[in-house]
């Protein structure tokens, strides 16, 4: 599946998007804990956003590998 990065998580990882299969039965959360593993955790705090397909995705969403998965910072404004 391709996995997408932006705004201040782009930055910070210094990569815009990767590759990454998916496993039999994953979810976002799944996901999330692999790029913890990988990149750190506070690159994935709890309240980070992920949209899968361009729909907005909470944990338990399946994943396969023709999904698009983006994640990026919650947004403030004012």
């Amino acid at each position: 599946m391709k996995i997408l990065y932006f705004a201040s998580l782009k930055e910070s990882l210094k990569i815009a998007n990767e590759n990454i299969p998916a496993s039999t039965n994953m979810t976002v959360n799944a996901l999330r804990l692999l790029l913890i593993d990988k990149y750190g955790e506070q690159h994935f705090p709890n309240n980070i956003l992920c949209a899968v397909n361009h729909e907005i995705a909470n944990d338990s969403t399946q994943l396969s590998d023709n999904d698009e998965v983006a994640f990026y910072p919650p947004v403030t404004g004012g």
